[in-house]
């Protein structure tokens, strides 16, 4: 192990070229920075230590959905703790068992595909060794394994996933902890001496910690309180006035007052609709096979930034984005707004092109399906598509009662995309005339092929009149006619006249064809289909097969009397989305503590329920059962207010606590699950990029609207098309498009939510591309060398304490130590020599935007104490 300083002296003295790269010149060409002088100068921050927490969502994902039925389907019977006779030592119920491997050795190496034995068996190339011993696996189902290991076969930890026995049983099922109805709970009494609770969370915390024989650490200083509540609750650093009012406030709800100016932000809105939009999978392209631009995707988003600055009813929030254009409404306004929430259930992606209409029916409606199970209920709903839940209490049946509302609702229609007729998210005017506006801009494409042609044939027909004879006049009258004007058309009229009506004709059709109508206000939005229907069971899932009929309604594990009341003519939307905030039936209650949940998880890096959006019996138990059951019931008495549950939250004392080690405490506690310190977190790419562009005076809180109307049909750079999206924005992070399969850099780089699918709880990696990324980027150069412009504007030249302290103001709110202001005036020193031939404002230019860069590439910027 080599110290940092030494570490960077050796990289320094083995990679970097003798000849030192310039900073860019007058004309602001880019060049490369002198990596070694940044390495040194980061070694003086702390060590940088790189690792890779795996598995990731997509990875988890793809197991749940994919690789967990195949095993419990196939290999449970023999290869499970509940097996009553285990077969060759191999268990396949964890992580660690499959890892581990049986008799014969190791199933399966991550990876290797050819040296995990599970994959050999079921190739079914050994004749010693085939699995499942009585049939082959499918080839679809052997192509699954093989992926999954190529992944590195990932599974959650630590967990038992075989399957119980009758697992899909409703009626047992309501015994799960999820399922049952919230109890309300007295805030625990402590037997804590030294320890006084601000909040009934604290109360039931400090029991946890009590139990555990923990002691919970101090509670964080006031500029890392504020740097954390700023970045929790709007997404960007305190500003330096920002800090310096607060460190002087000594009054005692200086730091409440913060928390309520914070929550009347419209940063609030921006950053916490983030999170919703995660869950949402929003994006502004259609991604998948035909990557098509959704041009009206932001008012959707802007729309949740909206509702959510306003502090809508949680419970209203849901049935907006399910039925919002279902509802009632007072006003043209209300109306179109309720529209563009409708467009959740549209936002979606699809496969567009060589799909089965009834097929793609039920694909879309199984992707509703799986959103709002994950999203909102915590379930993997989309498991019982095809057969039983193997885990949790939904029969095939309940998710086709479902599927009956979704697949009664229209998500598409036939509309002009790339010169033709294509079937695309559908789309509604908005405003009063809206409808009438969509409509005549859908019917001039409609009708313009034809248009051009008829426009063609007039033409011709006009040049035939102005060199007409008697032989081309007959002949055009026969052959040509639908482009002749009524009065050319007449051979008694004089030629003058005709020609002249025959140029006017012309001229009208050109100018209808030049004419055409501008792309109207609209908003993806959904409509239910002219007859709903009650779905049939789809045998293995296939749309084709069909089985029993099913009444269209909700999960029964989640109903105690009567079933969800949907009439006839009307999909349902409405009925199930009232049904699931019902404050008196079990569905309100799991959906409250998923939403519970999820605000525990963002403001204090983990979950209560770690597995966000697993609340079934595959996902994790809660760690505090009784304070989320708490947290819940205050989230529905409050009216369902976000903003009520977020304030009870950061203004408790567990909040409040430093994220400092304790060893002590680490040793009968490493994963830190009661709380005994503050989660250190990273902050995600959005922030990031704010905190940048804040630090360098650029960043503009403007709201947005859609940053992708320069894009064309088709929302990648393929085929003629060249043009791509944009980054250089510099409104806030929320507002960068989102097209799928081709999201902003510092997205990809920075573990952005994946737009294809629900994501709860991000991946949260530390890989060297992002070191790569954070040197050579052309934004964060840009940001720094900005940030070094403001501070030679402000501070003279030479002098050097200033410079420094205006560094730490801005870029880590912080006052520098004295170590690193010495190392700072040796970095200036260093920096000064090497250029002596340049003029002394480059050589200051240059050095203040390396050292800035190498702020921004400190764990102590890019991590929140």
């Amino acid at each position: 192990a080599i110290p940092p300083k030494n570490l960077s002296r050796f990289i320094l003295n083995s990679l970097v070229p003798t000849e030192s790269h310039r900073f860019r010149d007058a004309s602001h060409s880019k060049q490369l920075w002198p990596i070694g002088t940044l390495l040194c100068i980061l070694s003086f921050f702390g060590p940088t230590t790189f690792a890779v927490e795996l598995p990731n969502h997509s990875d988890l994902e793809y197991f749940e959905k994919n690789v967990r039925p195949l095993l419990a389907k196939h290999c449970y019977q023999c290869h499970s703790k509940r097996a009553k006779d285990v077969q060759g030592g191999l268990l396949l119920d964890s992580r660690e068992s499959w890892l581990e491997g049986g008799e014969s050795g190791v199933s399966i190496v991550p990876g290797d595909l050819d040296a995990s034995l599970l994959i050999r068996a079921v190739r079914y190339n050994d004749a010693n060794l085939q699995m499942p011993p009585v049939k082959s696996l499918s080839t679809g189902e052997i192509a699954h394994l093989e992926n999954w290991v190529r992944m590195g076969a990932p599974g959650p930890d630590d967990v038992d996933i075989a399957p119980l026995n009758e697992p899909s049983d409703p009626i047992a099922g309501k015994n799960h902890w999820a399922y049952r109805p919230i109890v309300p709970c007295a805030a625990p009494a402590l037997n804590s001496q030294d320890t006084v609770a601000s909040s009934p969370i604290d109360a039931f915390v400090q029991e946890g910690l009590d139990r555990k024989h923990l002691r919970p650490v101090r509670s964080a200083k006031p500029i890392e309180l504020l740097r954390r509540v700023y970045f929790h609750l709007i997404g960007a650093p305190p500003l330096p006035e920002e800090v310096e009012t607060f460190l002087h406030d000594e009054s005692a709800d200086a730091f409440e007052l913060v928390v309520d100016r914070l929550l009347a932000s419209p940063q609030f809105g921006e950053r916490w609709g983030r999170h919703w939009l995660d869950l949402a999978r929003y994006a502004d392209s259609n991604g998948l096979d035909e990557n098509f631009l959704f041009r009206e995707a932001w008012r959707y988003r802007n729309w949740v930034f909206s509702q959510l600055n306003e502090d809508k009813p949680f419970d209203r929030f849901l049935l907006e984005q399910i039925a919002g254009d279902l509802l009632p409404y007072d006003s043209i306004d209300q109306r179109d707004q309720q529209r563009i929430a409708a467009g959740f259930l549209a936002i979606g992606p699809k496969v567009l092109l060589g799909n089965n209409e009834k097929n793609q029916r039920m694909e879309v409606a199984d992707e509703q399906i799986d959103t709002i199970g994950r999203a909102v209920l915590g379930q993997t709903l989309g498991c019982a598509r095809c057969h039983d839940h193997k885990f949790d209490p939904i029969p095939t049946a309940d998710y086709y009662a479902i599927a009956g509302i979704f697949a009664s609702t229209s998500v598409m229609e036939m509309r002009h995309m790339l010169g033709q007729q294509r079937l695309m998210e559908r789309l509604v005017g908005l405003g009063a005339q809206g409808g009438s506006m969509d409509d005549a801009y859908e019917a001039y494409w409609r009708e313009q092929p034809e248009l051009k042609k008829k426009n063609t044939h007039a033409s011709a027909a006009l040049k035939a009149l102005q060199q007409s004879t008697d032989e081309a006049l007959a002949e055009l009258l026969t052959a040509n006619k639908e482009g002749l004007s009524e009065l050319a058309s007449d051979p008694k009229e004089p030629l003058e006249k005709r020609i002249a009506s025959q140029q006017a004709f012309v001229e009208k059709l050109t100018a209808k064809l030049d004419n055409a109508p501008k792309i109207p206000p609209r908003a993806m939005s959904p409509m239910d289909v002219d007859k709903p229907s009650d779905e049939h069971i789809r045998m293995s899932g296939q749309f084709d097969r069909l089985g029993e009929l099913v009444p269209r309604g909700g999960l029964k594990v989640l109903i105690d009397e009567q079933p969800i009341s949907i009439q006839e003519q009307e999909s349902g939307r409405i009925a199930f989305a009232r049904w699931l905030t019902d404050r008196n039936n079990r569905a309100a209650h799991l959906v409250a503590r998923v939403q519970a949940n999820r605000i525990w998880h963002h403001l204090m890096g983990v979950g209560i329920v770690r597995t966000v959006d697993n609340f079934g019996r595959t996902g994790e138990a809660p760690t505090h059962p009784e304070l989320l059951d708490h947290l819940a019931q205050q989230l529905i008495d409050s009216d369902w207010s976000i903003k009520s549950l977020v304030r009870k939250v950061v203004l408790s004392r567990t909040y409040m606590r430093s994220s400092s080690f304790d060893s002590d405490n680490q040793a009968i506690e490493p994963d830190n699950r009661y709380l005994w310190r503050a989660h250190r977190r990273r902050l995600d790419p959005e922030s990031f990029r704010d905190a940048m562009l804040s630090a360098a005076g650029r960043l503009d809180l403007k709201p947005m609207e859609s940053t992708v109307s320069y894009l064309g049909d088709q929302a990648t750079a393929v085929g003629a098309n060249k043009v791509r999206r944009r980054t250089d924005f510099l409104c806030r992070s929320v507002y960068l498009p989102v097209i799928r399969n081709d999201l902003p850099e510092i997205f990809q780089v920075f573990d952005f939510a994946d737009p294809q699918t629900t994501t709860g709880n991000r991946s949260k990696t530390i890989v060297p591309t992002q070191g790569l990324f954070l040197l050579n980027d052309t934004m964060v150069m840009d940001a720094a060398e900005s940030i070094a412009r403001r501070i030679l504007a402000e501070v003279d030249i030479n002098d050097v304490d200033r410079k420094i302290d205006r560094m730490f103001d801005w870029i880590l709110n912080a006052v520098a130590s004295d170590g690193e202001r010495e190392s700072m005036r040796i970095f200036f020193r260093q920096i000064s020599d090497q250029q002596s031939s340049d003029s002394p404002g480059h050589r200051e230019l240059y050095a203040l935007a390396m050292a800035c860069h190498a702020l921004f590439a400190s764990s102590r910027f890019q991590f929140l104490e």
